[in-house]
Formats: structure tokens, sequence, C-alpha cells
């Protein structure tokens, strides 16, 4: 009898032999670690790392994405799923934690979705590239909308307050 073995990492069971072949998930955070709130999507990524979730399943790779927008595009490429973490401004109110899918952008409402971290570039305008250069990936996007956007190396108290729903969103999102 082929047995096994198994291991318990937080609420996701793995298996370190068999079973089916994982597709790559990709996990990106965005953000400006020295503007406050912006700075969001990165914390979120250190947060990862240090539950070592790169370790234990082998089919994710964490990215610190800073606050580059079209280097997205070169990132994005050989990967079946994304989910990216930033701070973003999708009409929510301050604080409040948003998770759509690519394809629901066109759908909000004629509201311009806007990362606060890619510079010079909208989190809309980057998917029509995609679109255009025929980059198809499942993208999810877990934002929140930033409270305070200032100089500053932490977070606001509200948006603090937030990682543990975010890390299970994406937790969640992983399953």
């Amino acid at each position: 009898m082929n047995q096994q073995k198994k291991e318990k990492v937080t609420d996701i069971e793995i298996s370190d032999i068999g079973g089916p072949k994982l597709k790559p998930v990709k996990i990106i955070g965005f953000g400006n670690i020295f503007m406050g709130d912006d700075g969001i999507g990165i914390k979120i990524i250190e947060e990862l790392k240090k539950e070592k979730y790169s370790s234990y399943f082998k089919n994710i790779e964490i990215i610190d994405g800073a606050t580059s927008g079209i280097d997205l595009l070169f990132t994005l490429s050989n990967f079946d799923k994304v989910i990216i973490i930033d701070a973003v401004d999708a009409g929510q109110a301050d604080g409040e934690v948003v998770k759509f899918k690519l394809k629901d952008i066109e759908n909000m409402n004629n509201k311009t979705v806007r990362s606060f971290s890619l510079h010079g570039i909208r989190l809309n305008e980057v998917f029509n590239i995609m679109n255009s250069l025929k980059i198809y990936p499942d993208i999810t996007i877990i934002g929140i909308k930033p409270k305070t956007i200032t100089y500053s190396d932490k977070l606001s108290p509200e948006i603090e307050s937030k990682i543990p729903e975010l890390i299970l969103m994406i937790r969640q999102e992983i399953k």
C-alpha cells in the first residue's frame, strides 16, 4: 500500500508525494514601503515569506513587485494563476478590502480601478496590454483602499489591522 506523507500547514493540507500536479501560482505584492498605506502589498509579501509559503508549496512563487507596473507584464508570463495584492481604489471606502478578477474591471460601472503603486500606468491599462499580447493567466486582485499615503514607513492602524484578513483571502484563493 502506497502511503502518502502529509503535512499540516496552517489550514491547508499538502502532500509531498503523488497527488495531482499543482499549477504554478504567483503571489505578487505591489507598493512603496516608504509611502504609508501604499506599502500594504509589500507588507503582505513579507508576512507570507515569514510563513515560508514557497517552501511548503513548491508551486507558489512569492514576489515583491515594488512599484513597477509595466514589468508586471513580464512577471505574469508562464504562470496559470496570479494573485496580486496592492493598495487599490475601486470606489470602495478607505480600508475596505476588494477582491476581483481581471474580467470584473470591465463591469465596475465604468469606474477606473486605480493602483497607487503602479506608477504612470493604471491596472486596467496593464491588463489591456496583456490582452493585446495574448497573456491570459487567471488573475485575482486583492486590494485595499489606503487611508494614508504620505512619507512614512508604517501602515496606518486601520490598514495594518486588515493584514490577517488579506492573508486569509490569499489562502482561500490558493485552495
